[in-house]
């Protein structure tokens, strides 16, 4: 139950405080992520090379355009596939022997992606952060507190996925038609729109059917697994 417990308070927290600084190093992972699967999938269906520069000059939306509707589509996607999919392989590791060298791994890719993007130098002092409380991890050898770090690190990946199309979508629309927050400045990600734009589907229930399937695969993969494991 407690694990369960656990599961529930990192998305909310994570959702409710995404855009405060005290989550930046966390919100800055979940978007490098999300790009990598971006830019990978761009290269396959014909960007080239350039689309990890492109996708990685800055930490906003990028849009790489590639010929084809079929190439168009699946990249357009290819960001969410690759966060959902990142959620999927550190849950399923964590099970396995290949725990204790997920925070490692997770902390050397971090840096990587940094250190080869000039533009994204600013994110150094994040990465050092996180590093450093890898770092600290190892030498405590506090097997909990890497637990912690690794469902945090996991669901902020499904939690960019939610935040994109319930709140920026999804709450957005609403607010829109009602006017109840007048302040609001958030908009539906460009891909969505995109997406809105290449097939019949409005970008409102394209943020639907991704917020379903984050939703379905945090229930199967933590929360029904929790309730199994109590058993």
């Amino acid at each position: 139950m407690k694990h369960l417990w656990r599961y529930i308070f990192i998305l909310t927290a994570i959702i409710i405080l995404w855009n405060q600084f005290i989550l930046r190093p966390i919100r800055i992972l979940s978007i490098f992520i999300h790009k990598i699967g971006y830019s990978f999938i761009a290269f396959l269906f014909g960007y080239g090379k350039e689309a990890f520069s492109a996708a990685f000059e800055n930490l906003g939306v990028t849009i790489l355009n590639v010929p084809g509707w079929f190439s168009s589509f699946f990249v357009l996607n290819g960001g969410y596939i690759s966060s959902a999919l990142f959620f999927v392989i550190i849950t399923g590791l964590k099970k396995t022997g290949a725990k204790k060298y997920l925070l490692g791994i997770i902390a050397i890719v971090y840096m990587f992606i940094s250190v080869i993007n000039p533009a994204l130098q600013f994110t150094w002092v994040y990465i050092i952060f996180f590093v450093s409380i890898v770092i600290i991890l190892y030498m405590v050898k506090k097997s909990s507190l890497e637990e912690w770090i690794i469902d945090i690190a996991g669901i902020s990946a499904i939690a960019y996925i939610i935040y994109d199309t319930f709140v920026d979508t999804i709450l957005f629309t609403i607010n829109e038609k009602f006017n109840i927050i007048n302040s609001w400045r958030s908009a539906p990600p460009a891909y969505l729109v995109k997406l809105s734009e290449i097939t019949p589907l409005p970008a409102l229930v394209w943020a639907i059917i991704w917020l379903v399937i984050s939703i379905l695969l945090f229930h199967m993969l933590l929360i029904k697994s929790s309730r199994y494991l109590r058993r």
